[in-house]
């Protein structure tokens, strides 16, 4: 259906992923991720990244391992994290040593490396960190760097400098403040990331539909459903 609005290109959700699998973020194995990847370019005949959380487990070794993986399936991208799901940030020796042994294997692959830098959701953000991290990552060889978190303009333009020529991908949308795609791209932003965005607010309007029906008796779909057949028409292309 976003191909079909004219979306080119795609990057798939962790969270997304596990939500259709009924199941919390950060449950999915590497193989599962990358299946929910492999059929978004599928079904969709476009260029998608993968969203590989840690990329399995903590070491560099693993990170390569994912990397290849992501190239036998034919996909053009991955994200790699600096973090393992729900647990604090690797120490920054471990979280370059990854991200080097990933822009290993992408080279021989040609899958995009995006490395991410996670601090920034945790108890407590460091952006100095932060910006540290990113700027190893980028001289480490990434593709794109990542710093979801970032709220407002001043952060975009630390994280922006500190990448130096490597490409910055930011989240656009809540809860990450109200910057726009055009304010984005005049901060030096070249990247923009949904997150489970789009995923949430799908499931937002089902389940705000459903909590009508079962507490006040009604089924009083939100205002911005689609129809059955602007749907289909957009699932015929």
């Amino acid at each position: 259906m976003l191909k079909a609005m004219g979306f080119q290109a795609f990057g798939s959700t962790s969270a997304g992923a596990a939500y259709t699998a009924g199941r919390p973020e950060g449950t999915l194995s590497l193989d599962e991720m990358l299946d929910a990847a492999e059929t978004l370019a599928r079904v969709s005949g476009l260029p998608v990244s993968a969203d590989l959380e840690n990329g399995g487990s903590d070491t560099p070794e693993a990170a390569a391992h994912a990397i290849r993986e992501v190239g036998k399936r034919g996909l053009a991208g991955a994200s790699i994290e600096d973090c393992a799901p729900g647990v604090a940030t690797y120490p920054m020796a471990l979280s370059i040593a990854r991200v080097e042994a990933a822009v290993a294997a992408a080279k021989d692959t040609g899958v995009v490396l995006t490395a991410r830098a996670e601090g920034l959701q945790g108890d407590a953000p460091d952006l100095e960190d932060i910006c540290t991290r990113i700027s190893a990552f980028s001289k480490a060889g990434a593709d794109v760097v990542f710093a979801p978190g970032l709220t407002d303009a001043d952060m975009v333009r630390a994280v922006v400098k500190a990448a130096g020529d490597t490409p910055v991908s930011v989240i656009l949308g809540a809860p990450y403040g109200a910057l726009t795609v055009a304010r984005l791209a005049d901060l030096g932003v070249a990247r923009i990331s949904l997150g489970s965005s789009l995923a949430r607010a799908a499931y937002g309007g089902a389940l705000t539909a459903a909590r009508n029906l079962l507490e006040k008796g009604s089924f009083a779909l939100p205002e911005n459903t689609y129809s059955f057949d602007e749907i289909e028409a957009l699932l015929r292309g």
